[in-house]
């Protein structure tokens, strides 16, 4: 029985340990494509100012190539930040399945305890409509014993 309790604990300290690789690993994915994200962003903006050296300027054929060279480094910085906005979307989508494949006992409490907030508002529910219908017969026999008494038929 202490070799099964040992093989458990083992187990479970792998599956731990497991996890926390995981975590570093998303963790680091996020931090990357932020990263490159932010990175492309400002070569963007940086390569978007206009350059006033009169040199390159004089020249037509200067001019056309700075302009190719940088319509291609902006479209090429752009499709890297396309990628990086994908590679994010994927590891939303990894963090959804780990914590659903993995968290069990996340979803059980987070179940349990809706079933109760739901049966507190239900009990709370039942609570008000027993004296609302409480409060509505007694009105009622009141207007009842009312009308008897002061507009009932005497002989």
């Amino acid at each position: 029985m202490a070799q099964v309790s040992a093989a458990t604990v083992r187990k479970t300290g792998r599956t731990i340990a497991t996890k926390a690789l995981i975590i570093q690993e998303y963790k680091r994915r996020l931090r990357d494509n932020i990263r490159s994200l932010n990175d492309n962003f400002v070569h963007i903006i940086s390569a978007a100012k206009i350059n006033m050296d009169d040199a390159a300027h004089k020249n037509p054929f200067g001019r056309m190539t700075e302009y190719y060279t940088l319509k291609n480094e902006i479209s090429v910085r752009a499709s890297l930040m396309m990628r990086a906005a994908d590679e994010l979307y994927k590891l939303a989508h990894d963090l959804k399945e780990f914590l659903i494949l993995h968290d069990f006992n996340f979803l059980s409490y987070a179940i349990q305890s809706a079933e109760d907030r739901a049966e507190k508002k239900l009990d709370d529910c039942i609570m008000r409509y027993d004296g609302i219908r409480l409060d509505t017969s007694s009105i009622i026999t009141d207007i009842d014993r009312e009308l008897m008494d002061h507009f009932a038929l005497r002989h």
